[in-house]
């Protein structure tokens, strides 16, 4: 029998997001809005934009378990990638990312004890996004996501044969 030993460096979440593509017609320079598998959250824009990452709430059901203080401008946040040009509008793409795995852990728990409660129930993520020209927010919610949780050490991995 093989089995294989690794070790996971530390407690962490991960991030299933299969939420639909998020377009809004009052600010098409923001392309995309989701989370990577890290619980990064991804954001793809065009220029000039003037919108800020304001809170990021974590629902359960109807109730909010937690909230993510940011208050950000887009162009301020973490770049992800280099720029590239949109193949079909001839724009410029920025990407930029914001993590967020502190967040996922001191919300949820550091040894999943918050997550252990959610298995019978649904989880969202509401992102707030101020635009800064009238002060406005509004919300991109995310609702059909999973969340996973790995506890840090060593495992041992069995193939299936």
């Amino acid at each position: 029998m093989t089995k294989f030993v690794y070790v996971v460096p530390e407690n962490h979440y991960s991030i299933l997001d299969q939420t639909g593509e998020v377009r809004l017609e009052d600010y098409p320079e923001l392309k995309e809005i989701s989370f990577m598998y890290s619980t990064d959250l991804y954001i793809e824009y065009t220029e000039p934009i003037n919108l800020e990452l304001e809170k990021i709430n974590f629902r359960f059901n109807d109730e909010v378990i937690g909230t993510a203080e940011i208050n950000k401008n887009l162009s301020e946040l973490e770049d992800f990638a280099e720029p590239y040009i949109d193949e079909k509008t001839k724009e410029k793409i920025i990407r930029k990312i914001y993590p967020l795995q502190k967040e996922f852990l001191r919300i949820l728990g550091r040894n999943a004890e918050v997550y252990d409660s959610l298995e019978d129930g649904r989880f969202y993520i509401d992102i707030y996004i101020k635009d800064l020209k009238t002060n406005n927010s509004f919300i991109i919610k995310r609702d059909n996501i999973s969340i996973y949780y790995e506890s840090g050490g060593p495992k041992v991995f069995l193939p299936s044969i």
